[in-house]
C-alpha cells in the first residue's frame, strides 16, 4: 500500500471514530422532507428515494441547504472538539483537516440519500468497509478526480439493479469496489500532502500554522461539495426507473404465511378494506369534496359500528396512516382482489396517479399475494 494511501487510510479511520458521523438515512431524510411531506409519505421512506415524493426542486432546496450548513461549520472548526480523547488523538493529524473531513464525510452521506442511495450503516449502525470504501470514492469526486467520477456512475449503475434499501446487501462486492477505492485513496493522499495539495493552493492563499486555514476550508469546501451534488444527481437517473417495482418492502410482514392460519371474518375485512382506502387517500397533501364523499359513502354502506366509522372519517385528511391487517384480507384471494380494486377506484376519484400512490397500490399487493399480472389487470380495466 503506498504512502499517499495509508496517509488517506489514517484520516479516514479518525474521522469515522468521531461521534455523530454516522448519518441514520431514514432519520435524515424524514427531519428535512417532513416541511414538505406528511406521515402517510415520511412512513414510506424506507423504500421509497425522496424524489419519488417531493419534486427535484426541493432536493436541490435541501441538498444547498446542508451544503451551506456544513461550509460554515467546517469553517469554524467546532467538530474536533467532539473527538474521543480530545486533541491528543489528533495528535499526529493538524486538526484542521480533521474537523474539515468529518464535515465532508457526514455531508457526503446526506447527499448520497437525498439523491437516491441507500442506507450506508448495518443493522447495528456501522459503516460497513463497502460504505468506507464508497465515501472514499464520493470524497475523490469532491476533490475532482476523475476516476472517482467514473466510479461512482459505474457504482450507482448496479445499486441502482440490486433492489435494496441498504448498502451492505448491494450486490456490489469487496472486490469490485475496492480497487477504485484504493486509487481513489492514493489520489486524495496525493492531494493531502504539503507538497501536493498545500503548494498548489499556497499559490493562492498564505497558509500559516498548518494545512487548512478557514479561508483555504471555505474556499474549498463549497465548491467539492457542489462539484459532489452535481455528480450524485447525475447518477439519479439510474434510479428513478426501478423504483416502483425493484426495491425489497422489506417493511412489509409476510402476510401470506400468516394468512394461511388466519380465519377470515367479514367484518373485520371489510374494515381493513376501509383503512387501507383511507391511507390512500390521505397520500394526497390535500382531500377534495369528490374524495371526502365517497369515502364517506363507502363507510357509511359498510356494517361497522358507529365508533369505526367515526374513527375512518376522523382519519381522513390528516397525516396519520393506519396500520392495515393486511393478514385477514389475504386469507381470501376475492377479497385481496377487492381491496386492489377499492384503492384503484381512489387514485381514480383523486383523479392522478403519483409516485406515492402508486407505490402504496404495489405494497398493498404484495402483501395480499396479488400477483403483479393481476395488479396490471386490475389498473387497466
Amino acid at each position: 500500500m503506498s504512502n499517499e494511501t495509508l496517509s488517506w487510510s489514517k484520516i479516514l479511520t479518525m474521522v469515522l471514530r468521531m461521534p455523530g458521523v454516522r448519518v441514520d438515512r431514514v432519520a435524515f431524510l424524514s427531519k428535512v422532507l417532513r416541511p414538505y411531506c406528511n406521515n402517510q409519505k415520511l412512513d414510506m421512506l424506507e423504500n421509497l428515494r425522496p424524489y419519488s415524493i417531493v419534486s427535484d426542486q426541493v432536493i436541490d432546496r435541501l441538498a444547498d441547504a446542508c451544503i451551506n450548513k456544513h461550509t460554515v461549520m467546517a469553517t469554524t472548526g467546532s467538530a474536533v472538539a467532539g473527538l474521543p480523547g480530545g486533541l491528543a488523538m489528533a495528535a499526529t493529524i493538524p486538526s484542521d483537516l480533521l474537523q474539515y473531513y468529518f464535515h465532508v464525510v457526514v455531508l457526503s452521506q446526506k447527499l448520497a440519500y437525498l439523491y437516491g442511495f441507500p442506507e450506508m450503516c448495518d443493522e447495528d449502525g456501522q459503516l460497513s468497509d463497502v460504505a468506507s470504501d464508497l465515501l472514499t470514492i464520493f470524497i475523490g469526486s469532491m476533490m475532482g478526480v476523475h476516476v472517482a467520477d467514473q466510479g461512482l456512475n459505474e457504482l450507482a449503475k448496479g445499486i441502482a439493479t440490486s433492489a435494496v434499501s441498504r448498502l451492505p446487501r448491494v450486490a456490489i462486492s469487496k472486490v469490485a469496489i475496492y480497487p477504485v477505492a484504493m486509487h481513489v485513496a492514493r489520489l486524495v493522499g496525493a492531494k493531502l500532502t504539503k507538497e501536493g495539495f498545500a503548494k498548489t493552493m499556497g499559490k493562492l492563499i498564505p497558509i500559516a500554522g498548518g494545512l487548512f486555514s478557514g479561508t483555504l476550508t471555505l474556499l474549498t469546501f463549497r465548491p467539492g461539495a457542489q462539484r459532489l451534488k452535481k455528480r450524485l444527481k447525475v447518477q439519479k437517473r439510474y434510479f428513478k426507473d426501478g423504483d416502483s417495482l425493484a426495491l425489497e418492502y422489506n417493511n412489509i410482514r409476510a402476510s401470506l404465511v400468516k394468512a394461511e392460519q388466519s380465519e377470515a371474518d367479514p367484518k373485520k375485512q371489510r374494515l381493513a378494506i376501509l383503512q387501507a382506502m383511507v391511507n390512500m387517500a390521505n397520500i394526497s397533501d390535500s382531500i377534495s369534496s369528490e374524495m371526502q364523499d365517497f369515502i364517506e359513502e363507502c363507510v357509511a354502506k359498510a356494517e361497522l359500528s358507529e365508533a369505526e366509522q367515526l374513527s375512518l372519517i376522523e382519519t381522513l385528511g390528516t397525516e396519520y396512516n393506519i396500520d392495515v391487517d393486511y393478514d385477514v384480507l389475504a386469507c381470501d384471494p376475492d377479497v385481496a382482489r377487492e381491496t386492489v380494486k377499492s384503492l384503484i377506484a381512489v387514485m381514480r376519484v383523486a383523479g392522478r396517479q403519483s409516485a406515492a400512490e402508486k407505490m402504496y397500490l404495489t405494497m398493498t399487493a404484495k402483501a395480499l399475494g396479488v400477483s403483479k399480472e393481476e395488479l396490471d389487470e386490475a389498473v387497466a380495466s
